[in-house]
C-alpha cells in the first residue's frame, strides 16, 4: 500500500442535507447521513428539511392542480420529481411526457410552465416504463437529468445553461429504471439502472461508475433472478455510511455495499420470497418506519394472495435480517405504487398509495405501525396510476405535497393544506461526527454553515461543541457553544467561524422557534476543517475535497488544503457569467474575494485540474 511520508495538509467539508431517517444514532459517525441523535418537537421523517412538528390538522384538506394534461403519458412512466432547476429558490419538476424529457417551471403558486429538455423515444409497445432522475451529475452546480427508456437505453441530458441541453448516451438496450448516487464515496455521482432482459418490466441491475470526468463504465451487473430487478434504489441498511441497494418485484432483495474493502461493489445481504413468487411487490420505499434508528422497507403488495396491502420489512440494523410486518392497511385501489413520508409532520412516517385512487395512510403516534386511510382522489383509465411521490413544493413551507402520474390524463399535484398549527419551540441534536482520520491527532475546525428559511419573528439558533482529543465520547462532557442565530430571510445561506478549534469530533444542535403565523425551516448544514500530519494514506487524502467555498459577511472565502491552480467564477441563476473573479495560482489556506454589488442569488464555482466546488449564495445588501 502506498503512503505519503512527508508532512501534508488537506481540507474537508461534511454536509447534512436530509434528516429523513430520524433519531437514534449518537456516534461517532464518519459521515452525517439521514439520521441524527435526538430531537423534540422537530419533524423526523421529512426529506430535505427540518421543521417544527405540526400540532393540529384537517386531514382531508387537499387541492388538486393539473401540471400537464397529456393523453400520451403512459401509466408506467416513472420519475415526476422535484428539483430547483432554474435556481430561483422555488422547487420545479422534472418528468417524462409522451416521448420527451421535460421540466416544469414553478412560480411558487402551483402554476407550472413546460420546458422541453429533449426527445427520448420509448417506442409504441404496450409495455412502456420510461424513467427520469434529476441530479447534478457533472458537479458543476446545475441540475442534469438521467434518462432510461426501452428504446434509447441509458443516457443523460447535460445542463449547458438553460435553455440549452446536450445528450450523452451511456448504454444502448431496453432499460426501465435509473437513479444516481455516489456509491463509492469518491466525490462524484455514479449511476444505477435496470434493464428489461427478463421481460418488459424486469431484468438485470447495472452499476455504472463515474471516473470523475463523466465517463461511465459498467463496473458490476447484478441478476436478482428470473423476473426480478424492478424497483432499484439506494439506502444505507447497515449504517456504515455507504449506500446499499434494494430491489423488489416478486421477491425482495438487499445488496450491501462492500464499503472500505471494495467501495461501490455490492454483495447480496438478504433475500426472501415470502409468497412463493405469487405476489408482486409493486412499491418499495426505504424509511425508518418503526423509528428504531435503521432503514426499513415499506412495500405494496399488488396481488390478491397477500391481500393487496402494505407491508414493512423491519431491519434489525445489519441489513442481513428483516422481519415481515403486515401494516393492516391498503387495498387494490392503492398498491400499484407507493411512497413513505411524514405527510402530516407529526414525527411519524405515513404511507401514500396510488392505483385506481390516491390516498394517504396516517400512522397513529399513540399506536405505532397502525394506520388510518384518508382518501384524496379517484383516478381514471383502466391502468390508473403507477407513480406517486411526496415532497415539499413551496419555499419556506414544510407541507408535503403529493405528485401523481395518471395514465392518459397527465401529471398532477395535490397541494397539502392540512397543517393548521405547529409546535412553538423545538431542538434537534446531531450525531457526533468524527472528522479526524485515525492517523492524525486532531483537525482544526474552521466554519459552520447553513441554508435556512427564517421568516421575521421566527428564529433558528445553532449550538456546537467539539472534543474527543482523549476519547471520541469526551465531547459529551463539553459545554455547548452558542447560540448563533440565523439571519431572517428566504433561503438564507450563511456561515460563522469556529475559531480554528483543534478537535477530533464535532456535534451541532439546532433550536427552531415559531412566530404566531410562520415557522422556520432548515435545509442544510455543513462544517469545514483542515487537517495536517504525516504518514497519511494517499487514498484518504484524495477522498477529501481540496477546495471548500464559504459565504461569510458578504464575502466569498476560498479554502485550499493544498496549493493549486484555481479558477473562481460567479454565475447568476440563469447560468450566465457575472464575474470572473480569479484565474491563477494560490497557496494553501483561506483566500477572501468580493462579490457583485447587485442584490440577488448567485453561484460561485471554484475549480482546478483535480477538484471543484460550487456554492449558492444570496447578496442581501
Amino acid at each position: 500500500m502506498w503512503y505519503i511520508l512527508l508532512s501534508v495538509m488537506f481540507g474537508g467539508i461534511s454536509r447534512q442535507t436530509d434528516w429523513m431517517a430520524g433519531p437514534g444514532i449518537l456516534g461517532p459517525v464518519s459521515a452525517w447521513k439521514t439520521d441524527y441523535n435526538t430531537s423534540s418537537n422537530v419533524t423526523v421523517a421529512t426529506a430535505g428539511q427540518v421543521s417544527l412538528i405540526a400540532t393540529s390538522w384537517d386531514y382531508n384538506a387537499w387541492v388538486e392542480h393539473m401540471i400537464e394534461s397529456n393523453s400520451g403519458i403512459w401509466h408506467h412512466t416513472q420519475g415526476l420529481l422535484p428539483v430547483d432547476m432554474d435556481k430561483d429558490g422555488i422547487p420545479d419538476l422534472v418528468g417524462y411526457s409522451a416521448g420527451q424529457v421535460v421540466w416544469y417551471k414553478h412560480d411558487g403558486y402551483y402554476n407550472f410552465f413546460k420546458n422541453i429538455i429533449g426527445n427520448a423515444d420509448e417506442g409504441s409497445a404496450g409495455y412502456r416504463a420510461s424513467c427520469v432522475y434529476p441530479i447534478d451529475l457533472d458537479g458543476d452546480g446545475d441540475i442534469d437529468v438521467l434518462v432510461a427508456t426501452p428504446v434509447i437505453g441509458v443516457g443523460w441530458f447535460e445542463n449547458l445553461g438553460l435553455p440549452n441541453w446536450g445528450w450523452h448516451a451511456i448504454q444502448s438496450g431496453a432499460f426501465h429504471r435509473i437513479s444516481g448516487a455516489d456509491i463509492d464515496l469518491d466525490g462524484d455521482i455514479d449511476i444505477i439502472a435496470a434493464d428489461n432482459s427478463d421481460y418488459a418490466y424486469c431484468g438485470t441491475i447495472y452499476i455504472f461508475k463515474n471516473d470523475g470526468s463523466q465517463v461511465f463504465t459498467p463496473s458490476q451487473t447484478i441478476d436478482p433472478g428470473t423476473n426480478q430487478g424492478w424497483r432499484v434504489y439506494t439506502a444505507d441498511f447497515n449504517n456504515d455510511g455507504y449506500p446499499d441497494l434494494y430491489s423488489s418485484l416478486y421477491e425482495a432483495y438487499v445488496y450491501l455495499n462492500d464499503g472500505i474493502s471494495n467501495p461501490g461493489n455490492f454483495t447480496l445481504g438478504w433475500h426472501q420470497d415470502f409468497w412463493s413468487g405469487n405476489v408482486d411487490w409493486d412499491g418499495a420505499f426505504p424509511v425508518d418506519i418503526d423509528m428504531d434508528g435503521d432503514a426499513d422497507l415499506v412495500l405494496a403488495s399488488y396481488n390478491d394472495a397477500a391481500g393487496w396491502r402494505f407491508y414493512a420489512l423491519l431491519n434489525n440494523g445489519t441489513g442481513t435480517s428483516f422481519t415481515l410486518r403486515d401494516l393492516g392497511c391498503g387495498s387494490q385501489s392503492y398498491t400499484d405504487g407507493s411512497i413513505t413520508k411524514d405527510i402530516d409532520l407529526d414525527g411519524f412516517p405515513d404511507i401514500v398509495g396510488g392505483a385506481g385512487k390516491v390516498a394517504w395512510f396516517r400512522q397513529n403516534p399513540a399506536s405505532p405501525l397502525t394506520f388510518t386511510e384518508y382518501w384524496i382522489d379517484d383516478l381514471a383509465g383502466s391502468y390508473y396510476s403507477h407513480w406517486v411521490y411526496a415532497a415539499p413544493m413551496c419555499k419556506c413551507t414544510p407541507a408535503i405535497d403529493i405528485l401523481a402520474t395518471e395514465w392518459q390524463v397527465g401529471h398532477k399535484i395535490y397541494e397539502n393544506n392540512m397543517l393548521l398549527t405547529f409546535a412553538s419551540p423545538g431542538p434537534l441534536e446531531a450525531s457526533i461526527l468524527e472528522i479526524t482520520p485515525p492517523e492524525l491527532e486532531a483537525c482544526d475546525l474552521l466554519w459552520f454553515g447553513y441554508i435556512a428559511c427564517v421568516p421575521e419573528d421566527t428564529s433558528v439558533g445553532f449550538y456546537w461543541r467539539s472534543g474527543g482529543l482523549g476519547s471520541p465520547t469526551d465531547i459529551l462532557t463539553e459545554p455547548w457553544n452558542g447560540p448563533y442565530y440565523a439571519y431572517p430571510g428566504v433561503n438564507v445561506i450563511d456561515s460563522f467561524p469556529l475559531s480554528n478549534t483543534a478537535a477530533r469530533t464535532f456535534q451541532y444542535k439546532v433550536e427552531l422557534r415559531k412566530a404566531p403565523d410562520d415557522i422556520p425551516v432548515l435545509y442544510e448544514v455543513w462544517v469545514t476543517y483542515t487537517c495536517s500530519g504525516v504518514g497519511v494514506e494517499e487514498s484518504q487524502i484524495k477522498s477529501i475535497d481540496n477546495i471548500a467555498l464559504q459565504f461569510v459577511d458578504n464575502k466569498l472565502l476560498l479554502l485550499l488544503g493544498k496549493e493549486e491552480q484555481i479558477k473562481l467564477t460567479i454565475y447568476d441563476v440563469a447560468g450566465r457569467i457575472v464575474k470572473e473573479v480569479f484565474d491563477g495560482y494560490l497557496p494553501s489556506g483561506t483566500h477572501e474575494f468580493g462579490i457583485p454589488n447587485k442584490h440577488g442569488i448567485y453561484f460561485a464555482k471554484a475549480e482546478s485540474n483535480r477538484s471543484k466546488e460550487t456554492l449558492k449564495f444570496i447578496n442581501l445588501r
